[in-house]
């Protein structure tokens, strides 16, 4: 456990020593949830801070024709609800659901604020995160309003390779990162085929590679 969360955003650069202090002195729970369980619900009250212990987990809208638009994507180590916490309605907009299972460690908002105020650090860590988050939801905004699949899945990969400078995309799976763009999964993958058969990308279970950056560049911006 104190692996998982020293990898955490919430104590980079701090100490495992000062980290097993934390938790001593601190008010947390610590849950497991099996895949498929609800971990909380839309519209539910937010009145913790949770860390990703083992497993994984995703915030999700599901419509009522079945359709599911994933939000984001929760690994080890990652972080949600710190900005629920502070808000003036305290509301999941979405629902956090296990995707494997999943152990859930969360912090209280008393807890969060006594750690705050003992720890400079922690501190200057939440707000970095909350300002990166910031950015990040503004792409997934402007991604999923683009006006057709193909643009989206352009952008996605441009962005990616801006960002970390590769032509590859790592995904785990065409219904995840179908879900993520709001699509049916069907249909990515027939805009995937034709993109295929057009030389702009090569495809495997795994990555999503560029092959022609001009041509997709192309594309996007046509």
């Amino acid at each position: 456990m104190i692996k998982a969360l020293k990898e955490s955003f919430l104590f980079k650069g701090i100490d495992e020593s000062i980290i097993e202090g934390i938790l001593k002195n601190s008010n947390y729970k610590l849950k497991d949830y099996h895949k498929g369980e609800i971990v909380a619900n839309q519209g539910e009250k937010c009145n913790s801070l949770s860390v990703i212990i083992s497993g994984k987990a995703a915030i999700q809208t599901i419509y009522e024709n079945g359709k599911v638009l994933t939000l984001a994507n929760f690994n080890v180590s990652d972080i949600f609800a710190e900005a629920l916490l502070f808000s003036k309605d305290k509301e999941y907009p979405a629902t956090v659901i296990a995707i494997e299972n999943c152990k859930i460690l969360s912090f209280s908002r008393e807890a969060i604020l006594s750690i705050i105020k003992e720890n400079t650090k922690v501190t200057e860590n939440i707000l970095s995160l909350l300002s990166q988050k910031i950015v990040l939801l503004n792409r997934k905004i402007n991604l999923v309003e683009l006006d057709s699949i193909r643009r989206k899945i352009c952008k996605l990969l441009l962005d990616n390779y801006k960002i970390n400078n590769t032509m590859s995309l790592k995904i785990n799976s065409k219904k995840e990162l179908a879900e993520e763009l709001g699509i049916p999964r069907p249909s990515l993958s027939r805009e995937l085929i034709t993109m295929k058969e057009l030389g702009l990308i090569s495809v495997t279970l795994k990555d999503i590679t560029i092959l022609n950056l001009e041509a997709l560049e192309d594309e996007f911006f046509n």
